[in-house]
């Protein structure tokens, strides 16, 4: 037996790892399709509840026995060797299917698949295009990387049309293989995956191979890519689908589309910052491709509400007003904070860097995103590293002490609420980022104290 989940043998998969948001869309999709399926994980959190509720056997803990009778096992990249239901998988010859793979052969089996990359902003560009296509009643299976507020993050469709967020960490976006290819942006990021920026193009590069491929027009490493197909977007260069006559109003910004430099409609979108532009141009390239009407695809831009963590809205505490973003690159951060600078005058930002090796390799340019800003660091979110002082919360702030007015660290839950009381009083608004715990912290902690 290979490592393909739809083989005729398998009847049953277990997944390492559960809990988050891809590997339960995951869990979902097989269980809707008639596979018996466990699930481990260190948290019992609501998406697996819900899973429970559908029939996922749950397990809290990794422990070999959890593996006991799968025929398959998926893992994320998050996952290592050591894991003791990874080790027994090996041992009993189990197949083990990463995340990626299972995503390539899900979207494999459909007429047409869109999968979104870059190094930012492709949890909603997948979200946009999931509701136009949704909305155009094309049904597709959807896989979005974050919570959209209409369509969560999974839909199973009727087998046509597949929409994947496409990750580029360990390269797994190279299992994936689609009709339609979509490079938003190409950064400096992961850097404990790329060797350097030319390293990084390069997999950008194949992952769009054999695709049409819909590529920022503005972002100056998607021009190293070549491909035959190439159908650009863009803002300020010269592309195939451009936006023209940007007004920024109170939600979002207004703009004219031209596809093929002939004037389409206008659109007004309901979500903060410019880069929402490109996000929304991408989506226009690739329905306008498949012919989807471009009313709809009007309706469901104007429409759209965002994903959650992604410029949220979470109330007013101590006198200010409290977002919630998943921002944790220099870039993602300026991106946010200069939309944010659009509509407020004091800003404050409590930022929990994520991963170690990111924040060493990237430290002046987190200082410089953050220097101008009212500001609480809070402790580091490892996810899959271990302790790297040169990476560590503690440093960026020392860092940061030195050129910010108002820096201060926290480690713990408790002196977070304390901190975000005094930032408070200096600021209007206060936005809450990084892509680790700090959300779940902030919203147990902090909010629960205050409602």
């Amino acid at each position: 037996m290979d490592n393909n989940i739809f083989d005729k043998k398998v009847k049953s998969v277990h997944i390492v790892g559960v809990g988050g948001v891809s590997t339960s869309s995951l869990a979902e999709y097989l269980m809707l399709n008639g596979y018996a399926v466990s699930g481990s994980d260190l948290i019992q959190n609501e998406r697996i509840n819900e899973l429970v509720k559908k029939g996922l056997k749950f397990k809290l803990g990794h422990r070999a026995r959890n593996v006991k009778g799968a025929q398959s096992v998926v893992y994320t990249s998050a996952v290592n060797r050591f894991n003791p239901e990874i080790k027994l998988a090996i041992k009993k010859n189990v197949p083990l299917v990463k995340r990626s793979e299972l995503l390539g052969q899900i979207i494999s089996g459909h007429k047409k698949s869109v999968a979104i990359s870059g190094c930012h902003g492709k949890t909603t560009a997948t979200a946009m295009l999931a509701n136009v296509l949704t909305l155009a009643n094309l049904n597709p299976t959807t896989f979005i990387g974050g919570e959209d507020c209409s369509l969560g993050s999974f839909n199973l469709g009727n087998g046509e049309y597949a929409v994947v967020e496409a990750c580029e960490y360990k390269k797994n976006f190279l299992d994936i293989k689609a009709t339609y290819s979509v490079i938003l942006n190409i950064d400096n990021d992961h850097l404990d995956t790329f060797s350097d920026i030319d390293d990084t193009v390069k997999a950008f590069s194949d992952f769009c191979a054999n695709s049409i491929a819909i590529i920022n027009a503005d972002d100056e490493n998607c021009a190293k890519i070549y491909n035959p197909t190439t159908v650009t977007f863009g803002i300020n260069n010269s592309a195939v689908y451009t936006a023209k006559n940007l007004k920024r109003n109170k939600t979002g910004y207004s703009f004219n589309v031209y596809a093929y430099s002939r004037p389409m409609e206008k659109i007004n979108l309901k979500v903060i910052g410019k880069h929402n532009v490109y996000n929304a141009l991408s989506a226009i390239a690739v329905c306008d491709i498949m012919g989807v009407n471009f009313g709809t695809i009007k309706r469901a831009l104007e429409n759209f509400r965002g994903v959650k963590r992604r410029a949220e809205y979470l109330g007013n505490v101590f006198g200010a007003e409290i977002f919630a973003d998943y921002a944790h690159h220099p870039k993602e951060i300026v991106a946010t904070l200069s939309a944010f600078s659009e509509n407020f005058d004091r800003i404050g930002v409590i930022f929990q860097p994520h991963t170690y090796s990111r924040t060493k390799f990237l430290m002046e340019d987190f200082v410089s995103a953050l220097k101008n800003y009212n500001n609480v660091i809070y402790a580091t979110y490892p996810a899959r590293e271990e302790y790297d002082a040169k990476g560590d919360a503690l440093t960026l702030y020392s860092n940061l002490k030195k050129q910010s007015k108002y820096s201060e660290y926290c480690q713990t839950p408790q002196d977070l609420l304390e901190k975000t009381k005094r930032l408070c009083l200096n600021v209007q608004s206060v936005i809450v980022m990084g892509a680790g715990d700090i959300y779940q912290i902030f919203k147990d902690v902090v909010l629960q104290k205050t409602n």
